[in-house]
């Protein structure tokens, strides 16, 4: 099983297994201190980068979508771009303005 605490609560459960059991309070508060300390930039960093690409991704899809729908004379929505790029609608929104915006500044 696996709780969530706060470090207040922590301190308190720390606290009445000190005065219960010496041992178990070490062990305890060893690994508490151990977890609190790991490094966890490269974690967030991973997950910023892993992020970004699926954006890319999603936009990339996004643009050929629209070049297809122009190129096919086809009216520009977001319902036929999530159609014709398989991104899901509430990406297509996500993304519509931007890319619209850009798309328009190129042409």
């Amino acid at each position: 099983m696996r709780i969530t605490l706060n470090a207040d609560e922590v301190t308190k459960l720390l606290n009445i297994i000190q005065s219960i059991d010496t041992e178990l309070y070490g062990a305890i508060y060893n690994q508490y201190k151990a977890d609190t300390s790991k490094d966890k930039s490269k974690k967030r960093q991973s997950i910023q980068e892993a992020t970004k690409k699926r954006e890319q991704t999603a936009k990339a899809k996004i643009i050929n979508a629209i070049n297809i729908l122009k190129i096919e004379s086809r009216e520009i929505t977001a319902y036929a771009i999530a159609k014709e790029s398989g991104c899901s609608y509430n990406t297509v929104k996500k993304y519509y303005d931007d890319i619209l915006k850009e798309a328009q500044n190129e042409h």
